[in-house]
């Protein structure tokens, strides 16, 4: 009798052993994900999805429960979100942490991406991945990116129409930060840094006179197309825009991450490359039905650059560019040009590829 009673707690605790690493594997889990945007939204519908698709593929074993509109961990404060366990998944942008991500931070230098957004997020995940010192990086930080984010070429609007870009001198002007706070002085505006969810009443109540860094789907979640009556996209020649937000996504713990069942772990990672393909196209066709809708229904006007705005934009946007490298350089972040070449290297033979 003792004899069986030794022989099942030895069971016991051999298998507890063995089952520490992967308790997914006998029992359900639930995620909570710390989304800034609302449900009813695009990026609401692509994050429901990702979920979905984590339930179904995990055969159950995890379930996502949502908290939408930054009401579990406000934007600004993601990644300490995650590394308290507050919440298992949280969208991350690498501006809102300079002090964290000096490398990460580089690739949304102005110029950053092109037309196609796909190849543009796969090349943000090939640099995380293997440029050497971003990888550090976000390795020192223990963080794993598991849906990255985009955010379309992102404009200029305003209330009054500007002729030409260098109308933008002595305005105020809303900035996601990084090397667009340098673009926008390089253009003789006052940029101010300031979260997507600040953006509506501070230009409403004319505290500022233009949104800057206004990318169409995310300004479209929050129905900026009501406080705006013209889009600048103040391009360069050739492309729709002058680049955007890249360095930005949706990350969880590597401790957390590695905890996971080699299973879940292949599973994640496949899900996060269907997920950078559907996120990106569905992006290039949204965009031009949101316009089209913003045009019918809000009456905006949508302005592209002239011939002389294009080359003052080249001019400028490079001039910010060389300034934020020697800062980043000086303050002893001596690799964030080869940061930078790996990524646009990266971009453009994803886009030969595509």
């Amino acid at each position: 009798m003792k004899r069986d009673f030794l022989k099942m707690m030895g069971g016991l605790t051999a298998a507890s052993i063995i089952g520490t690493p992967s308790v997914l594997a006998q029992s359900t889990t639930t995620w909570k994900m710390a989304i800034p945007v609302a449900e009813k939204s695009w990026f609401g519908e692509m994050h429901k999805w990702w979920g979905s698709e984590v339930e179904k593929r995990s055969g159950g074993r995890i379930k996502v429960m949502y908290f939408w509109s930054d009401s579990l961990v406000k934007w600004a404060d993601a990644l300490p979100g995650i590394k308290s366990g507050i919440a298992d998944l949280a969208w991350v942008s690498s501006t809102y942490f300079p002090a964290q991500f000096p490398y990460y931070m580089t690739l949304d230098q102005i110029f950053n991406f092109g037309d196609d957004y796909v190849a543009g997020m796969k090349a943000a995940i090939d640099t995380i991945e293997n440029q050497p010192d971003l990888k550090a990086e976000i390795s020192r930080e223990d963080i794993v990116i598991l849906m990255p984010h985009i955010s379309g070429h992102a404009p200029v609007g305003t209330k009054q129409q500007l002729g030409s870009v260098r109308e933008l001198k002595g305005k105020t002007l809303r900035t996601y930060g990084g090397a667009r706070i340098e673009f926008y002085k390089a253009l003789d505006a006052n940029p101010v840094f300031m979260p997507f969810g600040d953006m509506y009443a501070a230009i409403d109540r004319g505290t500022i006179d233009a949104l800057g860094d206004m990318a169409i789907l995310l300004s479209n979640a929050f129905k900026l197309n009501e406080v705006i009556k013209h889009v600048h996209f103040f391009n360069t020649a050739g492309v729709k825009g002058n680049g955007g937000a890249v360095a930005s996504g949706f990350f969880m713990t590597g401790a957390k991450y590695r905890a996971l069942p080699a299973d879940i772990q292949s599973m994640l990672m496949q899900l996060r490359s269907e997920y950078t393909e559907r996120y990106g196209k569905s992006l290039m066709e949204l965009e031009s039905n949101i316009m089209d809708d913003w045009r019918k229904r809000s009456r905006i006007v949508f302005h592209t650059s002239s011939p002389e705005d294009e080359k003052f934009m080249q001019e400028r946007g490079n001039a910010a560019n060389e300034l934020l490298f020697k800062r980043q350089e000086a303050a002893g972040h001596k690799n964030v040009r080869a940061v930078w070449a790996h990524f646009q290297e990266a971009r453009k033979k994803y886009e030969v590829k595509r």
